[in-house]
């Protein structure tokens, strides 16, 4: 039996659909159908009932699945240690990080790491949703708590912030001296967060436009809407390109404290362990102070 057509199987049973399936696996659907149908040849039984857009595993397909997914993930963390050698780290690593970081902190360390490491691919995953470290991805840098049950959790700093607005914008309406002036200023900062605010520190007025995600409030800051709570390190960027302009430069704002999260294992594959080690040393860096 081809162990390739039966990975395959297993991804068309975890998403549901053959098109899904195949966006995952980098094939097409038409590859993907041809495999399901000589595993049910092979093994002489329906893996899967087919409807308009939908793929199920009929009863006897899903307890198949059960049993060879475990094995098959095996077989694929064996084959890729293959590609580790202790003294040139090769392979694909992935990485997932709050979309926020990737411009400002991910991006710049990732391509000096590329050039210390060649033969080591990266695929970055820029999302807030949390994943299963050690399953679908090798590290992930998170903000908040660290990370749940055994993954190993590594403290790289405090992500912090502060107030900044547009010279257009402070020519127009002036320059606040405190915090007790913001009412008289249109705010930009979420209200109602669904994670830690950095507007809880500072207790500052309800905002003109209430908004969680930062690169939309460095976008309406920029184009002189207000004055605008940022990470420094979203903000470093524009202040050296003069597009904003640091507010209240005395107030730093507390942030979440930033983690790299592991899997438990050790040792770590030396790709893994080769980019770890450089975000643990380059990330404190780039949040700025």
């Amino acid at each position: 039996m081809n162990l390739n057509h039966l990975a395959l199987v297993v991804a068309v049973a975890e998403h549901g659909s053959l098109r899904r399936a195949a966006e995952a696996v980098g094939t097409d659907a038409g590859n993907l159908s041809r495999a399901i149908r000589a595993c049910e040849r092979d093994l002489g039984v329906a893996l899967f009932t087919r409807a308009a857009r939908r793929v199920t595993p009929t009863a006897a397909g899903a307890a198949f699945v059960a049993s060879i997914g475990a094995p098959l993930a095996n077989l694929a963390s064996a084959a890729a240690r293959l590609h580790d050698r202790a003294d040139e780290p090769r392979g694909l690593v992935t990485l997932t990080a709050p979309p926020d970081l990737g411009p400002s902190v991910i991006a710049p360390i990732l391509g000096e790491f590329r050039r210390a490491h060649p033969e080591v691919r990266v695929r970055l995953v820029l999302d807030v949703a949390l994943v299963r470290v050690g399953t679908d991805a090798d590290l992930a840098v998170r903000a908040g708590p660290g990370g749940p049950g055994r993954l190993r959790a590594r403290r790289l700093g405090d992500v912090r912030a502060g107030f900044f607005a547009a010279p257009k914008y402070l020519a127009r309406r002036g320059v606040p001296a405190s915090v007790a002036e913001l009412p008289a200023h249109d705010g930009l900062w979420p209200a109602r967060p669904r994670r830690r605010s950095f507007a809880d520190a500072a207790h500052p007025p309800p905002p003109t436009i209430d908004c969680d995600d930062f690169a939309t409030l460095l976008a309406l800051a920029k184009a002189g809407a207000g004055i605008a709570v940022l990470p420094l390190h979203l903000a470093a960027v524009e202040l050296g390109d003069g597009g904003l302009v640091r507010v209240l430069p005395q107030l730093t704002l507390p942030g979440a404290p930033l983690r790299l999260v592991t899997a438990p294992e050790r040792p770590l594959p030396p790709r893994v362990a080769a980019l770890r080690d450089f975000l643990i040393a380059r990330v404190p860096a780039r949040l700025g102070s």
